[in-house]
């Protein structure tokens, strides 16, 4: 869509809870407090699992230990699907509470010149192009992800008329994204 001189583009989709606890889910990931906490709960979690094991069995040290690895090990190999399925049960849960009746919500993305402007739920933010560092094609969305905040906006593909479209999407961040970069390296050099 043309206005006047500059690019916009606008587009719009429904989502539900899962699509929110999914974006939370995936900015958890690319979060560096985040992870530093489930190292911090995995280490825990299987040495709590071995030393408890080493503890209650009964007979030689030799038995002991090879049982407390093995429970060691099997911390550390269950506990990251048992911590992802408590914090999806823990995000759908909060965010049940705050969304009230609704079960399906409209997000409108806009691509303007000065920046990412999102509408949801009431709200409307703007975030400036200088402030996102990545946009990225993933099975079933377009993210744009930014340092500042843990930001991640996720467009679903179903957005989209068809993949040129996407395209034409991922095309335009692209150069507003550039575009903030020279402007950026310009204000450093001046």
């Amino acid at each position: 869509m043309l206005a006047g001189s500059l690019l916009r583009m606008r587009i719009q989709f429904e989502y539900t809870l899962d699509d929110v606890v999914d974006v939370q889910l995936r900015a958890l990931k690319r979060s560096a407090a985040a992870r530093a906490w489930r190292w911090r709960d995995l280490v825990l979690t299987s040495l709590l699992s071995g030393v408890l094991l080493f503890a209650i069995i009964p007979g030689e040290t030799t038995t002991r230990i090879v049982v407390g690895l093995i429970g060691l090990i099997l911390g550390a190999s269950l506990y990251p699907k048992v911590n992802e399925s408590t914090i999806k049960r823990r995000l759908r849960k909060l965010f049940q509470e705050n969304s009230g009746p609704d079960k399906v919500f409209i997000c409108e993305v806009e691509l303007r010149e000065s920046g990412l402007h999102i509408r949801q739920n009431n709200m409307e933010i703007i975030y400036k192009w200088d402030d996102i560092n990545e946009v990225q094609e993933t099975n079933d969305s377009v993210d744009l992800h930014a340092d500042k905040g843990g930001l991640l906006v996720v467009v679903r593909k179903r957005a989209f008329k068809g993949s040129s479209e996407q395209e034409q999407f991922i095309e335009l961040v692209t150069k507003y994204l550039k575009s903030a970069q020279r402007a950026s390296q310009l204000n450093r050099a001046s």
